[in-house]
């Protein structure tokens, strides 16, 4: 059943994505149901993405470089700021992320206002996400910090400055950096997570965890030096 009408807020979902045809579609379609404005930031795809989204009734803004990840993430919020969004919800178009937890995302941004909302997916993809996430957990309440699927307030990002990130750390350096000396309410949410069924376009395993590892030094330095 379609919720759009229960949103009383001006909610964009933000969905970056890379060389993601064999999902996007599908992905795009399920949110659909759920919230109307969608915004996909194309970051420079060589295959179909884009292609397969003409038809839908989306944004569609390209990069004409491969700008990764976080950048893209920043420029798709700072589209949806500017365009007249409250929220801007992330969420990844690998499959992995269930639109139907959109509605409890909108539940909350509607009862409680909160400064940022996390995700907390059901299993992590690499072993540094789990060891990182246990310290996160306890000294900010955010059991999952490189989770694709967050909620930001209009006034949350506009505290980190319309961006994400100084140093590389998978678009949370700022986050943590504003938490540690402000009071903004935080609201992490549990989500069943699909396993996506192609290959990761982040990162193999060891990769990915050296790139995690990576991000997870850069927040500490960021925090505490």
């Amino acid at each position: 059943m379609n919720k759009n009408h229960r949103i009383k807020s001006q909610i964009w979902i933000v969905v970056p994505a890379y060389n993601e045809q064999g999902t996007v579609r599908t992905v795009i379609k399920n949110i659909l149901k759920i919230v109307p404005t969608i915004l996909v930031v194309d970051d420079a795809s060589t295959d179909k993405t884009s292609q397969y989204l003409e038809d839908l009734p989306i944004t569609t803004i390209y990069n004409k470089i491969n700008l990764g990840y976080t950048k893209s993430i920043e420029k798709g919020l700072r589209h949806a700021f500017e365009h007249g969004a409250d929220y801007a919800i992330t969420f990844d178009a690998d499959g992995q992320h269930l639109a139907k937890d959109l509605n409890i995302f909108i539940k909350i941004i509607e009862s409680q206002r909160p400064a940022l909302i996390v995700g907390n997916r059901s299993f992590k993809n690499r072993f540094v996400e789990i060891i990182f996430g246990l310290y996160t957990k306890r000294q900010f309440g955010i059991s999952d910090p490189f989770c694709g699927f967050k909620a930001y307030s209009k006034d949350f990002f506009k505290q980190l400055g319309h961006k994400l990130e100084d140093k590389y750390s998978i678009g949370t350096e700022r986050i943590f950096v504003e938490l540690r000396s402000s009071q903004n309410q935080v609201v992490e949410i549990d989500l069943t997570t699909a396993k996506r069924k192609d290959r990761s376009r982040f990162a193999g395993a060891l990769r990915g965890n050296l790139l995690e590892l990576k991000a997870a030094l850069n927040i500490l330095r960021s925090v505490y030096f």
